[in-house]
């Protein structure tokens, strides 16, 4: 590495290969490349971490498949409407527009949650650049922007030029990459998962040599949420692309997982699919809450046998939640379980589902909320942003009492051993003066 002079306090290594990395401490020297030398000379490590980082849905767009755009739209109701109803509201209530000139499908109005609500949707080759919500009872004549797809795509390309750069080690998803798999015949046909592989995965270098020492056979390792699994009960898309979860013993039929990286514990766990009369409830039956629980506690005891210090653990609904869907109920949150090791061991909790970020420290366990990832942010709509929760629940760290606003964001996380781990959150808010930022969290 060249630099003007060497810094007078750098201490003599064996080895000139060793000098020549201390030299890099020059003034000069780019951030990344300082945090790449820590971890080459075992100093620490980072990863990144993001959630509901799934495109919103793509139709097929030409005039003449008008017929198929609203059958997939009828599949889709059909996950909160039955079959009949559901049938009845595309007929009725979506609104299909086609630029008379090239005969493609540019915007599309339909119902959203609530029967006051309306959705207008940008549309460009199939897919959804933007999407607002009209709440035409609380908020008349008033639209709220909450998906734009720069904002994933800006997240995907950062993440991706993070582990190119040696910036970070690897990626974790908290789930909820794709929008679901029902369209195409096989994985290889369905255009989300084309799209998590051709932004992402396909971008990223093949695992160093340390990971490779670890076992660590790929660089992203995703908790499933719950799109993952809809109308794709068999997971064929999600082992299709990460084929090699399958030696952490994931399956059809198993889909939690865990492994260690430089003394340090990563677990992931299933919440299950979805249900639209308790959002966020722990669901899962690949393993069940309660199976799970005891194979949670066998991996954190594991941990603390073997010396273990620090624990990250990832699932998809969040254990704490103040908007949105709501945090998941109390007689299946694992936070009491949770916690009961924090006296031992250093463990922060990654979750997602709800679209928005949050961030807390419960009973000496850390909790961040991470669903900025590029998903449409339905928190933000009226009659969301603020929850009933009960007295006393836990304060959210990162809107502070104020209404969560359109946040796209990933966490990256510098683990060194002894040390505090370090969280910094870099964010994209287009709708601010200063739209890119990033923010220390547990400061």
């Amino acid at each position: 590495m060249r630099t003007k002079k060497l810094m007078s306090y750098c201490v003599k290594f064996v080895g000139v290969v060793a000098a020549l990395l201390l030299a890099g401490c020059a003034k000069n020297a780019p951030a990344a490349a300082k945090v790449s030398a820590a971890e080459e000379s075992g100093r620490g490590f980072s990863f990144d971490v993001y959630g509901d980082s799934r495109s919103m849905m793509y139709l097929p767009f030409k005039a003449d498949q008008e017929a198929e755009a609203r059958q997939l739209m009828v599949d889709m109701f059909e996950l909160v409407l039955p079959v009949h109803v559901a049938e009845a509201v595309v007929k009725k209530d979506v609104k299909l527009t086609y630029d008379p000139v090239t005969r493609e499908l540019v915007q599309m109005v339909m119902p959203f949650d609530t029967a006051s609500e309306v959705t207008t949707l940008t549309v460009d080759k199939g897919w959804v650049t933007e999407a607002s919500v009209e709440d035409v009872k609380l908020m008349p004549g008033v639209r709220h922007t909450m998906f734009r797809l720069q904002g994933g795509d800006w997240v995907a390309r950062e993440v991706v030029k993070d582990i190119k750069s040696g910036n970070a080690k690897f990626l974790l998803s908290t789930g909820d990459l794709v929008w679901w798999g029902k369209q195409g015949s096989k994985p290889s046909d369905n255009p989300y998962w084309k799209l998590v592989n051709e932004d992402v995965l396909k971008q990223l270098p093949k695992p160093d040599r340390e990971m490779e020492k670890a076992g660590l056979p790929g660089r992203v390792f995703p908790a499933v949420g719950n799109h993952e699994v809809w109308d794709d009960s068999d997971v064929e898309g999600l082992l299709a692309s990460f084929p090699y979860l399958k030696t952490f013993g994931v399956s059809d039929k198993q889909l939690i997982y865990k492994f260690d990286y430089e003394g340090v514990r990563f677990i992931f766990l299933w919440t299950g699919k979805y249900d639209y009369r308790s959002p966020s409830s722990w669901g899962a039956t690949r393993p069940a809450y309660e199976e799970q629980m005891k194979q949670l506690k066998v991996w954190l005891d594991e941990a603390k046998t073997k010396g273990t210090k620090k624990v990250f653990i990832s699932f998809h609904a969040p254990a704490f939640c103040r908007s949105g869907m709501g945090p998941i109920p109390e007689d299946q949150n694992p936070h009491k379980t949770i916690a009961a090791y924090a006296k031992d061991l250093d463990i922060v909790v990654f979750n997602g589902h709800v679209h928005t970020t949050e961030v807390y420290e419960v009973d000496g366990v850390r909790y961040m909320v991470l669903g900025g990832g590029g998903a449409e942010q339905d928190p933000i709509l009226p009659g969301r942003t603020n929850i009933k929760v009960p007295q006393g629940y836990p304060q959210d760290q990162y809107w502070k009492g104020e209404a969560p606003k359109e946040d796209y964001n990933f966490v990256h996380v510098y683990v060194k051993p002894g040390q505090p781990t370090k969280f910094t959150l870099n964010r994209f808010r287009p709708w601010s003066a200063e739209p890119f930022a990033t923010v220390e969290l547990y400061k």
